[in-house]
């Protein structure tokens, strides 16, 4: 029969050739003296045993004795990068040490509802936000990640970056305390840009590198830097002059409600302008000029989300309810707080209050000073005094707009000044794109400096 011919064949295959032409699937048969039938019979024999290598390629079956890879090995390559949202929940909340003063959280609620006492209600308060800060931070990492577009990614960071700020901002503004508006968004420019960057600078410059530590300098890129600090100048600018001409002499003929009105309407054009820039800023630094902006360790942090961007949009929106909560429970109870403790509203505002935005970028940014990635220092430090200024301000004028705040950006002569010198100490240090630990000390000094002016400002300087 043609299947015993077929059998006999496959056993003397040493007296067969056969030959595979790839570029039309036929087999053509040498040598064989098959009939037509056998020919047909073995090709479907071919084709049956074809397809039982593609179904053990599919499943993972390693059929193969002569030591190669199997293919479930590969299998295990994809199922190594699938993103479990419950372990990357617990890393992000649970196993973080700074997470742990989220217990603060309730206790502040409790101490807010059960009226504990003002002091106790900022204090926990307080030391909620820092956590809560650190979670939105990596929530919204995670997101950018899980996005997986470089541009996205940015505005989502540039945007929610300074979330807390903002949140803080719209409390207090419909508490009306525009003093200490104002006082947080300068004490969040000062704070990043000579205490985090200081203490950055410091810690590297005395963190060992190859083995030494005498003569150590850490370069970044001078262009990312002055470019951030050019555009900081421009929003110092949009302060001062509305501060100046609130202050001018011909003012002093106007009634003091229309001398305000004046300073008010210049403040809200003015903060057009600056959200105008900042707009281009973005669009210079996630777009045309990229390569400007990244940093040496960039290429390398190729890292995959821990959770899907459903599961970080989820948890952005329960940590900003949680943050808008404690800080409405904070704002509430500054009052309070100045009463107790004797504080001014002045060195709440600039010093106490920038702490918790600025927490988790203040470890952040010195972490990676140590770790010799010093653009991403510059960028963490002197990109959020940026953002602060060319975002955050105007953000704050706007929204005072909307709901009836007269917010404006006359700062003050006093807090205007302050502002401008800090600028310009941090310009002269990184003109050079180079730092030591001796630059660092000097901007902490700075800070230590005007911390202690707000200190004994007057309550009813303002």
């Amino acid at each position: 029969s043609s299947q015993a011919c077929v059998t006999s064949v496959l056993r003397a295959d040493a007296c067969m050739s056969t030959r595979m032409s790839s570029k039309n699937g036929n087999i053509r048969m040498s040598s064989l003296g098959l009939d037509q039938d056998g020919v047909q019979t073995l090709q479907k024999l071919l084709l049956v045993q074809q397809k039982k290598e593609l179904l053990r390629v599919k499943h993972g079956i390693n059929n193969n004795k002569s030591g190669a890879e199997p293919v479930h090995v590969l299998v295990g390559e994809t199922e190594r990068h699938r993103v479990s949202n419950f372990q990357g929940l617990v890393n992000i909340v649970v196993l973080d040490p700074v997470c742990m003063l989220l217990f603060a959280w309730p206790a502040g609620l409790a101490s807010y509802m059960l009226d504990w006492g003002e002091a106790y209600t900022f204090s926990l308060n307080f030391l909620a936000m820092i956590p809560l800060a650190k979670i939105l931070g990596d929530a919204t990492e995670e997101l950018a990640a899980g996005l997986k577009n470089d541009t996205v990614g940015g505005l989502l960071n540039a945007t929610f970056g300074n979330a807390v700020e903002m949140i803080l901002t719209i409390s207090t503004l419909r508490a009306g305390e525009l003093d200490v508006v104002k006082g947080t968004l300068l004490g969040s420019i000062l704070s990043n840009l000579l205490l985090v960057l200081g203490m950055s600078f410091f810690a590297g410059g005395l963190t060992k590198f190859e083995g030494k530590i005498m003569g150590k300098e850490q370069s970044f890129s001078k262009e990312a830097a002055l470019t951030n600090m050019t555009m900081l100048f421009l929003a110092t600018s949009a302060f001062a002059l509305p501060t100046v001409l609130f202050s001018a002499d011909f003012m002093d003929k106007f009634p003091a409600d229309e001398r305000h009105e004046v300073t008010l309407k210049v403040s809200r054009w003015c903060s057009i302008y600056i959200l105008c820039a900042y707009v281009a800023f973005l669009l210079f630094q996630l777009y045309t000029h990229v390569d400007v902006f990244k940093g040496e360790g960039d290429d390398e942090d190729d890292e995959h989300a821990s959770v899907t961007p459903c599961c970080a949009t989820l948890l952005l929106f329960c940590t900003t309810c949680l943050v808008a909560g404690s800080s409405e429970w904070l704002v509430r109870s500054i009052d309070g707080l100045v009463e107790d403790w004797g504080v001014g509203k002045c060195f709440i505002g600039i010093i106490l209050l920038p702490i918790v935005g600025n927490a988790c970028e203040h470890v952040g940014a010195i972490r990676m000073a140590v770790s010799e990635k010093v653009d991403i220092t510059v960028g963490i430090a002197i990109g959020s005094s940026t953002q602060v200024a060319l975002f955050v301000v105007p953000f704050s004028v706007v929204v005072g707009w909307a709901i009836g705040q007269p917010m404006d950006l006359a700062f003050g002569s006093m807090n205007t000044t302050v502002l401008i010198f800090a600028v310009l100490i941090a310009f002269s240090i990184i003109t050079d794109g180079a730092s030591n630990w001796l630059e660092g000390f000097m901007l902490m000094v700075a800070y230590a400096v005007i911390a202690t002016l707000f200190w004994f400002v007057p309550e009813d300087a303002h």
